[in-house]
């Protein structure tokens, strides 16, 4: 476990100047955090990975509610790597930090136990009517069904995307785990492209390519 070690990935940041965009982990209970989030926006930062804690609710962690401040600060946003069961604590600290960006992993990993619950996509959709918060498309090969071509992930899709629209959804690789036989990018990226006849070509553009470029790496 790198943990909160972000060298490696920082490195290569500053090696391919212009490429890459990194997100990071830090530890929210850390007294230096707010140095360390600036530290990290000039080393080309621009989010933070977070995750629950089992011995209490992001809203009674003093961390978790710091982390939120300082990246809003400094235009950077927090990645909640969660289960719907932590929807409510993203709506509680949106409720707190209204002007944080939010970028929800996974689709809120809505079918991880091979379920996919309506009262679990109305909870992420619910998160819609806060305007920073976005949702990654992503990991289709640990949702639902878990196998190729991901199809019976569309009409929650569907739904995600006539919630919030396509600049506020992106694509994600979850590399390197997307690649683990007997998945392949290539399914999952067919998964935007082909078989998803609601969206347009541009919506699908936003979808891959522009959402992420505009919360990732725009200055």
């Amino acid at each position: 476990m790198f943990r909160v070690d972000n060298s490696y990935m920082l490195d290569t940041v500053r090696n391919h100047p212009g490429v890459f965009s990194a997100v990071a982990v830090v530890d929210a209970d850390s007294a230096a955090l707010t140095a360390t989030v600036g530290q990290l926006r000039s080393q080309g930062v621009r989010g933070f990975r977070i995750t629950a804690r089992n011995d209490k609710p992001w809203t009674e962690w003093e961390g978790m509610q710091r982390l939120w401040d300082a990246a809003s600060g400094r235009r950077m946003a927090v990645c909640p790597l969660i289960d719907p069961a932590a929807f409510p604590w993203v709506a509680a600290l949106c409720e707190k930090h209204p002007h944080t960006t939010v970028v929800i992993d996974h689709l809120g990993r809505i079918g991880a136990t091979g379920a996919i619950q309506d009262a679990d996509i109305r909870s992420l959709c619910g998160l819609a009517r806060f305007p920073r918060v976005h949702v990654k498309v992503s990991a289709f090969y640990a949702l639902g069904r878990k196998t190729a071509p991901y199809t019976d992930l569309v009409p929650m899709i569907r739904q995600i995307f006539e919630t919030y629209g396509p600049r506020r959804l992106m694509w994600g690789s979850d590399s390197p785990y997307q690649v683990q036989p007997p998945h392949d990018y290539a399914s999952s990226v067919d998964l935007v492209r082909q078989h998803l006849p609601f969206t347009s070509r541009e919506d699908r553009e936003w979808l891959l390519t522009k959402t992420a470029e505009r919360v990732f790496f725009s200055s």
